[in-house]
């Protein structure tokens, strides 16, 4: 009997690793494809109204931000730039000098100016961050980054559960790592071994088109 229970044990071990990465890079993959979908659905519906999905259409007075988080069932409004930084918005926020999110490798902290024109959190607490460029002198297109378990929940990294998409020319939503948008070499944009301030933007493209990215992200990224 002893030695069948000290077999078991050692199975146990073996074994229960493995299902634990499992079951997480499944409910990673899960909140990151709804997330997907329901940015890719409210994007379409502002197409069906007629809405301008052109970043130079807003400005610091007519926010992106207000219509685009019109379309979701929103938890809590952050509002943008200097609201986010309110204090009542801290917990559930990324504010400017908060260092609870982190790069791919978890050494940097990413510029907190790529996420600052407008913040809201779904009912499902994932955070949905905006940047909006807004003038003709940067033409760079809208991005929208999820935190797809909400800030609360880690390990806030982007490429782990930080992901960035890129409203393109033909207003449709692409990942962060697709031809054409602003990081696309995996080498230094979803690399797990390097320490760089944009590491993991480029992951979004991974994710959505690799079924076993979320199992390689779990079982290679080191979360203290």
């Amino acid at each position: 009997m002893l030695i069948t229970l000290g077999v078991i044990g050692v199975v146990a071990a073996i074994t229960i690793p493995g299902l634990i990465q499992n079951h997480q890079a499944n409910k990673l993959r899960s909140q990151f494809l709804k997330a997907y979908s329901e940015v890719s659905q409210a994007l379409k519906m502002m197409k069906y109204d007629e809405i301008s999905l052109d970043p130079t259409s807003y400005s610091r007075e007519n926010k992106f931000i207000n219509v685009f988080s019109s379309y979701f069932k929103v938890a809590h409004l952050c509002g943008d730039n200097s609201a986010i930084n309110e204090a009542r918005n801290k917990t559930l926020c990324y504010y400017n000098g908060d260092t609870s999110y982190k790069t791919l490798d978890g050494k940097r902290t990413p510029d907190w100016g790529r996420f600052d024109d407008g913040q809201f959190v779904l009912l499902d607490g994932a955070l949905v961050m905006i940047e909006n460029p807004f003038t003709l002198a940067n033409q760079q297109p809208i991005w929208i980054t999820i935190d797809i378990n909400g800030k609360n929940a880690k390990p806030n990294r982007l490429g782990y559960d930080v992901f960035t998409f890129v409203v393109a020319d033909t207003e449709e939503i692409v990942p962060m790592g697709s031809k054409g948008t602003r990081y696309t070499d995996m080498n230094t944009g979803c690399n797990p071994n390097v320490s760089i301030y944009y590491n993991g933007f480029a992951c979004a493209y991974k994710a959505l088109n690799q079924t076993d990215y979320f199992k390689q992200v779990v079982k290679t990224v080191k979360i203290k």
